[in-house]
């Protein structure tokens, strides 16, 4: 939204450095150190600098924008002219038409159990990151790949046909009681692995399950795709919950059925011989392994995950081809750098994919008060059970603030939400469910709150949220705290369109905090229903446009807001 008169700005600068840039400031609109740039270039004083790059381009900018320097700073004010010109197109503005497809990959759990909450911020991110990109107007799909011929769906398929099963005694009750498809198929996962690392005739018939599914077998791969199925139709609930959808479910038997597997292999090792494993090496490239050689098939034939993600993601370069231009993007836990470091060089040297960028947003661990987790020992912690608590947790809370209680469920599960996506994802997050739900703190409920203010002081206002959009405003004598207001309010689209194509939901975490503090300030420091008419009337526009800020941003973090407490 800011675009053009950013535009403008830099042509001004640019006369001076043509590398010259700015940057949002908390004291002004935009600011710049372009004065200390040139300063130790030219050996002069900073100060001196920015009061002579001020006066000359004041006037070319004097309609939207005053400058001012101050300490070699030269900051960027937007005009009262400004403000009521382009406050009110916050409502109906619209990101132009991209001509680029991305194809967001998140979360893609393995099927074989419920989720555990170590997995939890892989799909929080993934779901804001999708989000965010489809409101700033990108061609986006969101897939997720189910890894249907692997090993451990193997063994639970053959765990189910023999009905071997585990013993649940040892686990939560919340687990044990909990009714869905991914919570049946845990007692044959935990129960497969210990017969395949114990039971040889059962790690033999495994390994013969995926030999014959890889080589064409109908009967195995529909057995294990009939597994991964039952399995996600839960594990899809459980995220549905979090309201996180996706837009396509990618089947890895697809690669295999269809022999692009296989084509991936011969392409790679041309000259491989029978019963000898397929091996490449990435050393010229400047990627080593422990062993040297890469392996993409066994001796015995099967290929191993990474041949089927580049059969995949093969098949995702394609769709983009098609489209015309695009990116791939893949959301990846920091203990995935070294695969996708492989898999982008075997794609760009092997297979000559230059024309698509692909890009993975790594995020560090959650630590939940210093638990681990293991899917295959039944060790772990659920996100239902997780979602549950929180929900739980924040009914009581609202019930000891003689809060209304109805939005109790979207409380707990926007107090999860946003305490994951607050931290930048590189960094680690020590989770505290008691800090989540802090309505004090910066916390989902502390904006949740704001919005519900918000509504409550339209309603008192008896204007309707179209008449008050409608109304004459005046821009004279403008309060600081609806200065503040102001500023952030016009930075909303710039600062989603940056969360996107930086792949930072913090950035849009922090910024809708902010608005809801500054609201807050604003609040108390600012009348609204008692100020003079026209005060009154502008004040009234501030408000329903954090308002309508407020839940746009909220939606983007995939949190839902309360319009009563």
């Amino acid at each position: 939204m800011l675009s053009n008169i950013k535009t403008k700005i830099l042509s001004e600068l640019r006369k001076f450095d043509e590398n010259a840039s700015i940057e949002f400031s908390e004291h002004c609109d935009f600011t710049s150190t372009l004065a200390f740039k040139l300063a130790k270039k030219e050996k002069r004083n900073p100060t001196v600098i920015a009061e002579e790059i001020a006066a000359q381009i004041s006037k070319n900018l004097a309609d939207d924008v005053e400058v001012k320097a101050l300490n070699g700073y030269l900051n960027f004010y937007l005009t009262d002219k400004f403000y009521g010109e382009n406050l009110p197109k916050i409502f109906d503005f619209k990101f132009n038409t991209r001509d680029e497809k991305i194809i967001l990959e998140h979360t893609s759990v393995n099927p074989s159990g419920p989720i555990h909450i170590g997995r939890i911020r892989n799909a929080i991110i993934g779901d804001c990151i999708g989000r965010t990109l489809k409101f700033c107007n990108y061609e986006t799909e969101i897939h997720y790949y189910v890894n249907d011929m692997g090993k451990q769906i193997a063994i639970i398929a053959l765990a189910r046909q023999k009905n071997l099963k585990k013993e649940l005694a040892d686990l939560s009750d919340f687990i044990k009681n909990f009714v869905r498809n991914d919570y049946e198929i845990l007692p044959y996962y935990i129960a497969g692995n210990e017969y395949y690392e114990t039971d040889v005739e059962f790690k033999n018939q495994v390994d013969e399950i995926i030999k014959k599914a890889e080589s064409g077998d109908k009967a195995p791969i529909n057995l294990m795709k009939e597994t991964a199925k039952f399995c996600l139709d839960g594990q899809k609930q459980a995220l549905e919950n979090l309201d996180i959808k996706f837009d396509k479910f990618d089947y890895e038997s697809e690669f295999v059925e269809n022999k692009k597997v296989n084509e991936v292999i011969n392409h790679l090792c041309p000259d491989r011989k029978d019963n000898e494993p397929a091996e490449i090496n990435l050393e010229e490239y400047g990627i080593k392994r422990e062993k040297g050689k890469i392996i993409i098939a066994r001796s015995n034939g099967t290929s191993v995950y990474l041949a089927r993600d580049i059969a995949y993601h093969l098949y995702k370069i394609n769709l983009i081809n098609k489209f015309g231009s695009g990116k791939i993007l893949n959301v990846l836990g920091e203990d995935h750098k070294q695969e996708f470091l492989e898999l982008k060089t075997i794609l760009e040297k092997k297979f000559n994919v230059t024309n698509i960028s692909m890009s993975a947003i790594f995020f560090s661990f959650v630590n939940f008060e210093g638990k681990k987790f293991s899917t295959r020992k039944g060790n772990i912690i659920t996100i239902d059970e997780l979602i549950s608590d929180a929900i739980e947790k924040a009914k009581n809370i609202m019930l000891e603030k003689n809060f209304a209680t109805e939005g109790y469920k979207d409380i707990g599960i926007g107090a999860v939400k946003y305490a994951i996506l607050k931290i930048d994802p590189q960094k680690q997050i020590n989770f505290k469910l008691e800090d989540a739900l802090n309505f004090e703190g910066e916390t989902a409920c502390y904006i949740q709150y704001a919005y519900a203010r918000i509504c409550r002081l339209i309603e008192k206002s008896n204007i309707s949220e179209k008449g008050i959009k409608n109304l004459c405003i005046s821009y004279q004598n403008v309060d600081d705290a609806e200065l503040n207001l102001a500023r952030n309010l016009i930075k909303f689209y710039d600062i989603a369109e940056k969360a996107g194509n930086e792949f930072r939901p913090n950035l849009l975490a922090s910024y809708i905090y902010n608005l809801a503090t500054l609201f807050s300030k604003f609040y108390d420091k600012c009348p609204v229903l008692n100020a003079e008419e026209d005060v009154k009337k502008r004040r009234l526009l501030l408000v329903v446009l954090v308002k309508f800020v407020l839940k746009n941003g909220l939606n983007l973090l995939g949190i839902k807001t309360i319009e009563r407490m």
